[in-house]
C-alpha cells in the first residue's frame, strides 16, 4: 500500500466493491480502464497516457495495472494496488494484457469498456478486438460516470480546498491589478497565488478583455488595460486534481450604474437556479430557470449553450478540459443526487458569473464564497 495515498484504504474498497458488484449484475468477466480519470477512481494515481495503460478489474480478486515502467514507481506511492506490470516503451501493451490474462485464467467472454474513453481509439479498439477474438464487449461508461459523479467527503475536502484557492486568487487580481496591466499580468498574479496557496501546477483558467456568449474561450493578451475596461476573469484552480471553477466581471475602476443594474439582473435569475437545485430535481428544470429567464429579461436574445456541469478529477495534461458527464439542458432528464458538484455558469452583456456548487440533502452549497456582483479593481 503506497505511502501518499489521497484517500483511505476504505474508500478504495468501497469503489471496488461497487464495481465488481456491477459486474456480477451484468455478466462481466473482465473491466478493461484505459481513461486517467477513471484509473484514478479505482487505484488513486494516473498518470496522462503518452504510452497507453490499462486497470484489469476481474469479477472477482484484486486488480493489475499494465503501465510504463518510468510510471510503475509513482503508482506504487500513490495507490493501494499490488498486482502492477511494468513494460519498456518497445513493448506491446495490449499483447503483454492478452498474455497476463491467459496466464492468470481470466474469464474473458465478456469485456467491459468505457465507451467514452477519449484513450480508447477506434484503432486501439479494433486491436483488442484481435486480442481478444472470442469476447464480445460490453459499455461500462453509464455506470462509472455515475460512480465518479457522486463524490465522497474527502472529495469534497479537496473541492472545497481548490474553491478557497480559487475566490483567494480572484482577490489577489483586484487587490493588485491597475491600469497598464495586461490580461496576461491578471493571470500570472493568479497562477502565483494558487501554487502559493497549495494548488496543483494547472491551468490556472482564462483571462480577457472581450467576452460574450459566442466568444467565451478568448485568448490571453498583453493589450495593456485602461479605467473603464471590462475584464472577464475565469479561474479554474486545482487541489490534488479536483478542480474548481468561478467566473466574475471585473471593472477597471468604479463601474458605471447601467453595468451594475444589468449584472444584478443576472444575479438574480441564478440565483433562483441554485436554489432549486436540490435532489431528485431534473436538470431540464434547474436549466430552465435560468434559461427561460434569461431569455424573458431580455439579456439574451438566444441561449445556445449549457448552464452547467460537472466537476470533480482531472488528469494533467487530459484532453477534456470540461466534464460533461451531467450538464444542464432542455433535454436533460437525470436527477440531481447528493454528493454531485457541478459549475453553474451564465453569461451575458459581457457579464458572467459562476459558481462551483455541491448538491447536499438539504440543497445546493455554493463552495466559490466571493461576491455575487460586477466587481472592480482598487487601484
Amino acid at each position: 500500500m503506497g505511502e501518499k495515498m489521497l484517500f483511505p484504504l476504505d474508500e478504495f474498497k468501497r469503489r471496488y466493491s461497487a464495481i465488481q458488484n456491477e459486474m456480477v449484475e451484468r455478466d462481466v468477466d473482465l473491466l478493461l480502464l484505459d481513461q486517467p480519470e477513471l484509473i484514478f477512481y479505482v487505484l488513486g494515481y494516473a498518470m496522462s497516457e503518452g504510452f497507453q495503460q490499462f486497470c484489469l478489474i476481474p469479477r472477482q480478486g484484486m486488480p493489475l495495472m499494465i503501465l510504463r515502467s518510468v510510471d510503475a514507481g509513482t503508482l506504487r506511492d500513490y495507490s493501494w494496488i499490488e498486482s502492477i506490470i511494468s513494460y519498456a516503451d518497445w513493448e506491446d501493451p495490449i499483447a503483454i494484457m492478452a498474455e497476463t490474462v491467459k496466464e492468470r485464467g481470466w474469464s474473458s467472454i465478456r469485456i467491459g469498456v468505457d465507451e467514452t474513453s477519449y484513450n480508447l481509439t477506434i484503432q486501439r479498439f479494433r486491436q483488442l478486438q484481435q486480442a481478444f477474438p472470442n469476447s464480445d464487449f460490453a459499455d461500462f461508461s453509464l455506470f462509472l460516470s455515475r460512480q465518479r459523479a457522486l463524490k465522497s467527503e474527502r472529495e469534497i475536502e479537496y473541492l472545497r480546498r481548490s474553491s478557497q484557492i480559487a475566490d483567494q486568487a480572484l482577490a489577489s487580481i483586484l487587490n493588485q491589478i491597475k491600469p497598464g496591466d495586461s490580461a496576461r499580468d491578471c493571470v500570472a498574479l493568479a497562477a502565483q497565488q494558487i501554487i502559493r496557496l497549495g494548488g496543483d501546477a494547472s491551468v490556472v483558467g482564462p483571462v480577457t478583455k472581450s467576452l460574450d456568449e459566442n466568444k467565451m474561450h478568448a485568448l490571453v493578451d498583453d493589450n495593456p488595460l485602461q479605467h473603464g475596461d471590462l475584464l472577464h476573469v475565469e479561474l479554474i484552480p486545482q487541489f490534488m486534481g479536483y478542480a474548481s471553477r468561478i467566473m466574475r466581471p471585473v471593472h477597471m475602476g468604479p463601474p458605471p450604474s447601467r453595468l451594475i443594474d444589468t449584472a444584478k439582473q443576472i444575479v438574480d435569475l441564478q440565483d433562483k437556479q441554485l436554489e432549486a437545485m436540490n435532489p431528485g430535481v431534473p436538470a431540464c428544470e434547474i436549466d430552465s430557470i435560468l434559461r427561460e429567464g434569461m431569455l424573458k429579461q431580455g439579456l439574451r436574445t438566444s441561449y445556445l449553450n449549457i448552464t452547467g456541469y460537472s466537476l470533480g478529477y482531472y488528469q494533467l495534461h487530459t484532453p477534456r478540459s470540461s466534464d460533461f458527464t451531467y450538464i444542464f439542458r432542455p433535454t436533460d432528464t437525470w436527477l440531481l443526487e447528493p454528493g454531485m458538484v457541478f459549475h453553474m455558469y451564465t453569461v451575458a452583456s459581457g457579464l458572467a458569473f459562476s459558481e462551483t456548487v455541491r448538491i447536499t440533502p438539504a440543497g445546493a452549497e455554493r463552495l466559490t464564497l466571493s461576491d455575487r456582483k460586477l466587481l472592480h479593481s482598487i487601484n
